[in-house]
C-alpha cells in the first residue's frame, strides 16, 4: 500500500516540487493551498503525513492548522516547513506547536533524497505501520494508524504499552483510540464497553490478531 502524504503550501511552485520529490519517494500525493482545502483532504484523502507550511495566506495559519489536525485527526503524522530558521522571528516557539509536530526551516533541506529521510524520520517517530491487512466492513472506515492501535488493542497491549510500542505519548494513543470509537459509531454512554466493543468489531472482521 502506498504511503500518502498531504502537502498544505500556498505557494503553487514550491508545493508543486514538494510533491514531485515526495512522488519520487514512492509517496501518493495530494495538495491543498489554503486551511480550509487542508482539512477537506485530510477527511477525504487520509495521509500519513502532512507537511504544513507555517504561512497560508489570509486565513488560518500552519500552526493553527496543525493545532486542529493534532485534536481531530491525531493518526496524521505533522512536519511544519517555514522560510523562517527561527519560529522567534514569527513571534512563535516550537512550544506552541503540537506536541506530535516537527519543525524543519525549508532553507536547511537542500535536496530530495534529505527531503524524503525527514519526512521518513517523521513517520517513525510516528510509530506508523503499514503492514496491515486490508480493512473490511466497519473497519474500512478507519485510517491506517486507527487499525493500527485497534490491532494492538486486540492483541491486547495496554495503552501504555501501545504508546511504548508507537514511540508516543499515551494522550495521543488515547485520542486516537477516541476517534476509533467514535468512526465505529461506539458511544461511551450505551450499555457497551468501547474498549470491549471495539475489540469485538476487529476480530470479526479482521480476525484474532497474532501477538508477535
Amino acid at each position: 500500500m502506498r504511503r500518502r502524504a498531504l502537502i498544505v503550501e500556498d505557494e503553487p511552485m514550491v508545493a508543486a516540487l514538494t510533491a514531485s520529490a515526495l512522488e519520487t519517494g514512492g509517496f501518493e500525493v495530494r495538495t491543498a493551498h489554503d486551511a480550509p482545502a487542508a482539512r477537506k483532504a485530510v477527511r477525504a484523502f487520509d495521509p500519513d503525513i502532512a507537511l504544513l507550511d507555517v504561512g497560508l495566506g489570509s486565513g488560518p495559519s500552519g500552526v493553527d492548522l496543525a493545532h486542529v489536525l493534532s485534536r481531530k485527526h491525531p493518526g496524521v503524522a505533522l512536519l511544519m516547513l517555514t522560510k523562517v530558521t527561527d519560529l522567534r522571528a514569527l513571534g512563535m516557539t516550537p512550544a506552541d506547536l503540537p506536541d506530535a509536530c516537527s519543525y524543519v526551516p525549508k532553507s536547511t533541506i537542500v535536496s530530495t533524497s534529505q527531503l524524503l529521510a525527514i519526512v521518513e524520520d517523521v513517520l517513525r517517530d510516528q510509530g506508523m505501520t503499514y503492514d496491515q491487512p486490508q480493512p473490511s466492513g466497519p473497519l474500512s472506515r478507519l485510517s491506517r494508524a486507527q487499525l493500527d492501535v485497534l490491532r494492538r488493542v486486540a492483541q491486547g497491549f495496554s495503552t501504555p504499552e501501545i504508546a511504548r510500542q508507537r514511540t508516543c505519548t499515551t494522550s495521543a494513543v488515547e485520542k486516537l483510540l477516541g476517534s476509533v470509537y467514535l468512526d465505529l459509531g461506539i458511544g461511551s454512554g450505551g450499555p457497551l464497553i468501547p474498549r470491549s466493543e471495539a475489540i469485538r468489531l476487529y476480530i470479526a472482521h479482521a480476525g484474532i490478531p497474532d501477538r508477535s
